[in-house]
């Protein structure tokens, strides 16, 4: 029998606080799959390698666990180089369409093998005043968020226009409960654990950071069973 690992979850962390808070809150998510990975390993040792089914399921639940402490130390960098890199100096104009474009390289293929589809409904004229690889890292963030839940035969669309200067990623995915909205850019917070196996819950918070060092706002409405839509509104050219 393979060890249930999958809902050992954390307590929702805060969007602030102080570094003795944040180092509880990253060692807290560190330990959790470490953990899993030493009690999968001890099964596997204890008799489960005698179990060809077994075992392969074992393992691929290790490998799961693996990739996830992969992608929470690639979030983790980025947090940290997004929360000491305040300077300007990257910063230029920047065209949607390119941008949009850049990010659908990367998020395209979880929503093929997903079956969603991906519009985008922008003009060559629109541009806005960003870090290009930190705005790139929020339209993939936000759009393999998009992807993640919405179902096969739905469809994510990526929006960006002028007059206002505004980008959105929207989905007809799931949707989010209203109580929920106000935590999804906390730090390690995830609003359906059974949905997010390997996620992070780190993201959105880098999404946030990012929007708001460059003085934009970013905003999310969404019901249940009908899909989110993220806006990030940026000041004036």
């Amino acid at each position: 029998m393979v060890p249930d690992v999958s809902n050992k979850a954390s307590t929702p962390g805060q969007s602030g606080g102080s570094e003795d808070t944040w180092i509880a809150e990253v060692s807290h998510e560190l330990r959790l799959p470490l953990a899993n990975i030493k009690l999968l390993v001890e099964t596997l040792l204890d008799g489960a390698l005698e179990e060809p089914e077994t075992a392969r399921r074992m393992l691929t639940r290790t490998s799961e666990e693996v990739t996830r402490l992969q992608n929470l130390v690639s979030d983790l960098l980025s947090h940290e180089k997004v929360s000491i890199n305040r300077a300007e100096a990257g910063r230029a104009s920047v065209s949607a369409l390119s941008a949009i474009n850049q990010a659908l390289e990367t998020a395209s293929p979880l929503a093929l093998a997903k079956g969603v589809a991906i519009k985008v409904e922008t003009t060559p004229d629109v541009v806005y005043f960003a870090d290009a690889d930190q705005m790139h890292q929020v339209l993939v963030n936000l759009l393999e968020n998009a992807i993640k839940f919405t179902s096969e035969g739905g469809t994510v669309t990526v929006r960006a226009s002028r007059d206002p200067l505004v980008l959105e990623v929207e989905d007809t995915g799931i949707g989010i409960n209203e109580a929920e909205i106000p935590k999804i850019f906390q730090r390690f917070y995830r609003v359906d654990r059974s949905k997010t196996r390997g996620s992070t819950g780190l993201g959105l918070t880098i999404v946030k950071h990012i929007v708001e060092l460059h003085g934009a706002k970013i905003s999310v409405t969404s019901k249940e069973g009908q899909g989110s839509r993220f806006t990030i509104l940026f000041p004036s050219l």
